[in-house]
């Protein structure tokens, strides 16, 4: 427990030790704001779900580049050799550099709750969906951070990271549209549950389906597991 906390902490300084981290957070911040404002002020929509859209569209844009350097600059410098010599699992390493990841994701969201204040003046909000649409861009944003700390574990180069990382989310995002010609059933039916963007339609209104849960569960573990097989490798070279 105690090397596992210690990673946490190495991996929240190394996040906010150079400005990547602070202008993806700001930015977010910001654009959220923004969206939100023109939708309440100008739209005169006093609730969340095109909020939530645009949150998980943002984390989709904005992940990549929070993921790109967790393994992929230590593997470049060699620093990793460092981390290797813990006493720590490769399993419990990757665990808490993820755990370190989960707590800026959180940041992330917390920094635009203050979105609910103008919603209580100006309007009467359901208050439940609103939780169950931060869980779900929670669990999207959670998911996204796996994928991309898989996809650093196996690359030196930052950018390389980010743009495979990139690739692949978007790829997920629009995995469901040769389901619309319908030629094979089956197949439609399986893309339409790999689709991100067919799993958000109901997580935006605060509805959290099981289905979606295990799915964002079993990506999150395969992918981490991706990461732990990459970091045994590089211990048995």
């Amino acid at each position: 427990m105690k090397g596992l906390g210690a990673v946490v902490q190495k991996e929240l300084r190394e996040y906010f030790a150079t400005p990547i981290a602070l202008v993806v957070v700001a930015t977010f911040w910001a654009l959220c704001g923004y969206l939100f404002s023109f939708a309440l002020f100008f739209v005169s929509t006093t609730q969340m779900v095109g909020s939530f859209h645009n949150m998980m569209i943002l984390l989709l844009l904005v992940m990549p580049l929070l993921t790109m350097r967790i393994f992929a600059e230590e593997n470049k410098t060699g620093t990793i050799e460092l981390l290797l010599t813990l006493p720590l699992s490769d399993a419990a390493t990757v665990i808490g550099k993820y755990l370190a990841g989960l707590l800026v994701l959180a940041l992330m969201l917390a920094g635009t709750a203050t979105a609910v204040i103008p919603l209580a003046l100006y309007g009467d909000p359901d208050y439940g969906p609103i939780v169950g649409g931060y869980l779900g861009t929670f669990a999207f944003g959670a998911m996204f951070l796996a994928i991309g700390m898989a996809v650093s574990s196996g690359c030196s180069n930052q950018i390389v990271a980010a743009l495979i990382t990139w690739t692949l989310l978007v790829l997920l995002w629009f995995i469901d549209y040769p389901a619309a010609l319908d030629l094979m059933p089956a197949l439609s039916a399986a893309l339409l549950h790999l689709s991100l963007s067919a799993q958000h339609v109901d997580l935006i209104r605060g509805v959290l389906s099981g289905s979606a849960l295990a799915y964002f569960a079993s990506v999150i573990v395969l992918s981490l597991a991706v990461a732990t097989q990459m970091l045994r490798l590089r211990r048995l070279r």
